[in-house]
């Protein structure tokens, strides 16, 4: 997570203002008990509080560490397509003096490869994969296999590539990380052995998915660029350019859009 000192200090103070009404409550309770007054509601009263402090302490921590950044990170990469902007503020994260905690969850660091991936920065991706080595415990050792093994098709290594697939589901027998094999197997391998078809199939399909199942902007950004190459090598160059155009108008500050509008 990413906690900065402001947010632990703020997250302290409620906690603490709710621990100190749950006293006075105790002791509003301790005098009323002398009298006729029946002090069972202040009473019950403190325990909330008292309570609600040691609760607000994790709310606080979850809330400004984790879900925060998250949330703008998501919004940044897939939503907006401004990946540069998420890179920047993983740097500042991760690196910020005003920082108590600077460790990143893993989905911060599948942001992160997401972001370095629509820069086209082939270097940036092998950061990340090194990041999330270095930085996630191991039972993450499936999902990072994975991802390397993704950046193995793409330079053609076909045999790394089916070794680190291997690797990654005896490793985690998870539907996620299936999930995410099959979809590696369907785009960059199928890419790496010349299967369009397959590649093709799995796009098309992705750009159809409604409802729950919609993908996000960059994947779908990345998907009408793909496709666009599939086109173009068969010959088909009206639905090229249609995908190609779509790159340019919605491609957000990427390198997708930056090289669609070169080419259109």
């Amino acid at each position: 997570m990413f906690l900065s000192r402001s947010s632990l200090i703020k997250t302290v103070l409620i906690a603490s203002l709710l621990l100190l009404i749950g006293i006075a409550l105790f002791v509003v309770a301790y005098y009323i008990s002398k009298g006729d007054i029946n002090p069972a509601p202040s009473i019950t009263a403190g325990v909330i509080m008292t309570c609600l402090s040691g609760v607000a302490v994790f709310i606080g921590i979850y809330a400004d560490g984790v879900s925060k950044p998250f949330a703008e990170g998501t919004r940044l990469v897939k939503k907006d397509l401004q990946p540069k902007k998420y890179i920047e503020m993983y740097k500042e994260k991760s690196g910020g003096e005003g920082y108590v905690i600077a460790r990143p969850r893993f989905d911060m660091l599948e942001l992160l490869y997401t972001a370095y991936d629509l820069t086209d920065d082939r270097v940036g991706r092998a950061f990340a994969i090194e990041e999330m080595k270095a930085k996630m415990k191991p039972k993450y050792k499936g999902k990072i296999a994975v991802y390397a093994a993704d950046e193995q098709y793409r330079q053609g290594n076909i045999e790394e590539g089916d070794r680190l697939l291997a690797y990654a589901e005896k490793h985690d027998t998870s539907s996620t990380v299936y999930a995410m094999a099959d979809a590696v197997r369907k785009t960059s391998k199928a890419a790496a052995e010349g299967d369009a078809e397959t590649e093709e199939s799995y796009y098309n399909g992705l750009l159809s998915a409604a409802g729950i199942f919609k993908a996000d902007n960059d994947a779908i950004l990345t998907a009408h660029y793909r496709l666009y190459h599939i086109c173009k090598n068969s010959g088909r160059d009206k639905e090229a350019k249609e995908h190609l155009t779509y790159c340019a108008e919605h491609g957000g500050s990427t390198a997708i859009r930056k090289a669609a509008k070169a080419l259109l």
